[in-house]
């Protein structure tokens, strides 16, 4: 950018260089976004957060879920022994 004064005519003029002014710009937003990252809105927090929320519950109700067929295993198993040990 550059700034002119001519006193003789009582002119002012301001050059700039638009391109450069841009890629300023733009270096300037990829080095503050590498840095500090994209900020959230309070929206995308809260819908990252039940998301995650879900995610941990489904977890949760899975494992519950394999518990219940271990414990269902053992009790058939035994049922099925339990016959023979006693010599019925």
């Amino acid at each position: 950018m550059k700034l002119r004064f001519n006193f003789k005519n009582k002119e002012a003029s301001l050059e700039a260089d638009a391109e450069k002014l841009i890629e300023k710009k733009m270096d300037y937003k990829q080095e503050n976004t590498k840095r500090f990252g994209l900020k959230k809105t309070r929206y995308q927090i809260r819908q990252e957060e039940k998301r995650k929320n879900k995610e941990l519950e489904h977890k949760h109700n899975m494992q519950l879920l394999i518990i219940c067929f271990i414990i269902l295993a053992v009790l058939i198993a035994l049922c099925m022994i339990m016959p023979f040990a006693t010599g019925a």
